[in-house]
């Protein structure tokens, strides 16, 4: 966890002055002082903005008068501000927010708030957010990948893969300047299986021989088919011989992993028909695959809209065709039907479209699409068993040449990070792929406004369900901000049961001053008279700071047994007179004389308490403060102090206040006190 902590105090929460102590003339001196009214509801309270916040900060008043819109959304997309100045602007209106439960607190009271900064964020995350190189691969990248103008696909595979160093010679050539620690996320076709190039087998290999039956095949007829799997679906597949195709399909339990595009498979089953379409149910046990071999797609026959709308009313039972449309997606669940231009009632729709399909498919898209019409549902549903998809937009780009078996393809991002000599795939960074914004409900690859505080959590609990606490994760994805698009980072902590963000904390404490919050560092700590949170801690620092730098070097031996200690209980000292027991500081010097005479017989009674006072002003109490305050630092252009509340007994009881002013971290300078209100300490 990256925390800073910044001018730290005790969580004190609400703690009242003495109950008997009415009169405030003893502090009326100090500079700010305000004497409470009656009812009123002063506080000192920690708080951690939550990812809730954040989002309200983002788009709600009254923080659109702060800053920009985009700044705004940066702050509720991140669950962070940009810079510590940034925070200081919007907290003291998130404070003063009357949905808020600090709005009704009064003048005096003090929030010590923990946020987000992203200055805090590691190297990374500040790396990406200040800005990636993108690249999508082209043509002759996957040429050159490849090692051929003529053996080559438009993607990588199983024997091409996108290693680092494939894609490091990309980048460097891409981007020959790029500087160490420069992030670039590169985005390419992946595929499953590997291309296959020309014809494969010779010698004495037996040559297969796909069948002629298809093409006069009659619903109710039982057929032995040889031939190969020309396309897949999550029910079966689409089985080409020398004379057709046809729907071979599974009704349950069918893995579409087990069967490739290019297989040689001999089939046993009986023509059947639906929807207008002939078919073939089978099992696992209706069909052997021989091997792998080649097969090249005849020239799609191309349907406009006005061919859809009759293709659907046709009234026989038909092939399978191997067709091709344009058309604009329109996804919904597991539906994926396509809009041609021309059709009046017909749609294109994806049959059993299968996942590596589907990622590539996103809604309000236009696409060109290949595949088998093999059916009509509904009357107006062309159902298509896809074998490609490509956008419209790069349709008329140059396709490789050498694959002769149609393969599928994913698109998938990279991210990587230069050393000074190479790319290298960034560790323990995830970027987001293009699938995961379509699982996400998104319809481009992109995420805008509030969404990645909401959805990545959810991502990291999908993809990392067996996380331990304290794992960490950074997300890199594109983040679109009503304007542009850019990517971003972020940090995740896995805290036992959650992702949270690991953007680094700050805390700074703010005040109510004249019905206005304020930035102010500035700590007051109250210690009543009685034996409760926080006096006991504050006063045992002090009874233990006596024994372990006064008493013991003078050979004391524990807080019952040397100078200045109280022998009988050990729980006071009487070198300044503080006390755990009492929670006070018992400054008579009558007492302290009657405990040590030999310490105090050269002084009167007075000349002892005027001593102890002063010891409590600049020794104790500083070195209390230093103890549990360690992170007090001071703040350029502002005095930084600590005022402490306390009471002291002189055989009559007056709450007293002494106050500090931060020099250094952990380092506190006695400044005034109303023991001294008319300048007695000048010269300390």
């Amino acid at each position: 966890m990256n925390t800073i902590i910044k001018n730290g105090f005790l969580a004190l929460g609400a703690v009242a002055l003495l109950a008997g102590c009415e009169e405030n003339d003893w502090n009326d001196k100090l500079d700010g002082f305000e004497v409470p009214q009656p009812g009123m509801n002063v506080e000192s309270l920690n708080y951690t903005l939550t990812p809730a916040d954040y989002t309200k900060i983002s788009g709600n008043a009254p923080y659109t008068s702060i800053g920009t819109d985009e700044q705004r959304t940066l702050i509720g997309a991140t669950g962070s501000f940009s810079t510590d100045a940034e925070a200081l602007e919007y907290i003291p209106a998130f404070l003063r927010d009357s949905t808020n439960n600090f709005f009704a607190l009064s003048n005096g009271s003090a929030v010590k708030v923990t946020y987000n900064v992203a200055t805090n964020r590691t190297p990374a995350v500040l790396a990406i957010n200040k800005g990636v190189e993108l690249l999508t691969l082209s043509e002759d990248d996957y040429m050159t990948a490849w090692g051929s103008d003529d053996n080559y696909i438009n993607a990588f595979a199983p024997a091409t893969p996108a290693s680092a160093r494939t894609l490091s010679g990309i980048l460097k050539g891409e981007f020959p300047d790029a500087e160490a620690g420069q992030y670039a996320v590169v985005t390419y076709n992946e595929a499953s299986e590997n291309p296959i190039f020309g014809e494969i087998g010779g010698g004495d290999e037996p040559v297969f021989e796909p069948t002629s039956v298809l093409g006069t095949a009659a619903e109710g007829a039982d057929i032995q088919v040889k031939g190969y799997i020309t396309a897949v679906n999550n029910r079966g597949f689409i089985l080409t011989d020398n004379s057709g195709s046809i729907l071979c399909y599974q009704a349950s339990g069918f893995d579409v992993n087990s069967v490739a595009v290019g297989n040689q498979i001999t089939l046993d089953g009986t023509v059947a028909s639906y929807g207008k379409g002939l078919q073939i149910a089978i099992t696992d046990e209706s069909y052997t695959i021989d091997g792998t071999g080649t097969y090249t797609y005849p020239a799609p026959t191309v349907y406009t809209g006005a061919m859809l709308d009759e293709a659907v009313t046709r009234t026989t039972n038909e092939l399978a065709q191997y067709v091709q449309i344009t058309g604009k997606a329109s996804v919904s669940g597991n539906y994926y039907n396509f809009i041609v231009d021309g059709a009046t009632t017909a749609q294109g729709s994806g049959y059993q479209v299968p996942q590596f399909i589907r990622d590539q498919i996103a809604t309000d898209e236009t696409y060109v699409i290949k595949g088998y019409f093999a059916s009509v549902s509904s009357g107006k549903f062309f159902n298509i068993v896809i074998t490609s998809v490509e956008s419209a937009a790069k349709a008329s780009a140059p396709a490789s040449r050498g694959a002769v078996n149609d393969v599928t393809t994913t698109l998938k991002n990279a991210i990587m990070v230069f050393d000074g000599s190479a790319w290298a795939f960034a560790s323990g960074v995830e970027v987001l792929q293009p699938a995961d914004y379509k699982a996400m409900g998104q319809s481009y690859n992109n995420l805008s406004g509030t969404l990645p505080a909401k959805l990545l959590p959810i991502y990291l609990k999908t993809t990392h369900p067996y996380a331990a606490a304290e794992d960490e994760v950074i997300v890199a994805y594109n983040y679109y901000n009503g304007t542009t698009s850019s990517y971003q980072a972020t940090q995740y902590i896995y805290n036992g049961s959650e992702w949270t963000v690991n953007a680094g904390e700050t805390t700074s404490q703010f005040v109510k001053r004249n019905g206005f919050w304020i930035y102010d560092p500035s700590v007051v700590i109250t210690l009543p008279e009685s034996r409760s949170e926080p006096s006991i801690t504050y006063y045992t620092a002090a009874v233990n700071w006596v024994f372990e730098n006064i008493s013991k070097p003078m050979g004391g031996v524990s807080l019952k047994d040397g100078p200045y200690m109280d022998v009988k209980y050990g729980n006071s000292e009487f070198y300044s007179g503080t006390s755990f027991y009492y929670c006070n500081a018992d400054i008579r010097g009558a007492n302290a004389k009657s405990k040590f005479p030999e310490l105090y017989d050269q002084y009167t009674d007075d000349e002892v308490t005027e001593l102890m006072k002063k010891r409590f002003c600049l020794e104790t109490m500083p070195a209390v403060l230093a103890q549990i305050h360690p992170d007090a630092v001071p703040v350029d252009g502002m005095e930084v102090t600590y005022t402490v509340n306390f009471t002291a007994y002189t055989g009559a009881r007056s709450v007293e206040t002494v106050v500090y002013t931060v020099t250094g971290k952990g380092q506190f300078k006695y400044k005034s006190c109303t023991w001294y209100a008319n300048g007695e300490d000048a010269e300390w």
